[in-house]
């Protein structure tokens, strides 16, 4: 099938990673016994590869490869949608002008229809609707810590029952005093949970404490 010594090295590599053919792997097998210097440099080849083989592999660092897959993930969903964006465009095209006649027609009946049913005046005020509320506060135990005039500023979870989960001092000299009646305070304290869509749910409130003392 080879008919010279350059034919045959070219398929050494494909040949030392199994990737022949039956033909050329029978051609290149023959012209190997009776050629000593394709021998010689077939020899070589597997040399190299077996050095190449005996290398240690080097991990890569797990920040690089989280980068390297993530760059992919992009690359390969921009393609994505911009194929698909070329396919509907191309597949709506005929069908841009009639749908832009079909909603024009559509709004300009609307716009009728909605002039002849004239909705009455109301008087009464729209009621704003919260979506999301935060933690409020329905009674607070009595402050019993003596911090001079700075306040203590602490952020509070409370759950969906109103219980309180537990709070961190976010501005205050923290000490075992402080913690002490912070914990008597703030744990006997009343509160109503956060509400999302009008369910209560878990959320956080922040409070700033502080002793006002009333002098006679």
């Amino acid at each position: 099938m080879f008919e010279t010594c350059v034919e045959i090295r070219r398929h050494f590599s494909d040949y030392l990673d199994d990737r022949c053919e039956r033909e050329s792997l029978r051609s290149i097998r023959f012209h190997l016994n009776y050629c000593a210097s394709c021998r010689e440099e077939l020899e070589q080849m597997q040399a190299i590869q077996a050095e190449l083989q005996a290398l240690p592999r080097r991990r890569v660092p797990p920040a690089l490869a989280l980068s390297m897959r993530v760059h992919i993930s992009q690359r390969v969903h921009r393609n994505l949608l911009r194929q698909l964006w070329v396919r509907c465009g191309n597949a709506l095209q005929p069908l841009l002008i009639p749908a832009s006649g079909g909603v024009l027609t559509a709004i300009i009946f609307f716009g009728l229809l909605m002039g002849w049913q004239v909705v009455p005046a109301s008087n009464i005020p729209d009621v704003p609707l919260e979506i999301v509320t935060p933690p409020r506060v329905r009674e607070l135990a009595p402050i019993n810590f003596h911090d001079g005039d700075q306040a203590v500023v602490v952020l509070t979870q409370i759950d969906a029952a109103g219980r309180v989960m537990g709070y961190k001092v976010l501005s205050g000299p923290v000490t075992p005093e402080l913690t002490r009646s912070l914990d008597r305070t703030i744990y006997f304290s009343l509160f109503a949970p956060a509400t999302m869509f009008g369910r209560p749910t878990d959320g956080q409130v922040v409070l700033s404490l502080r002793r006002i003392t009333v002098r006679g």
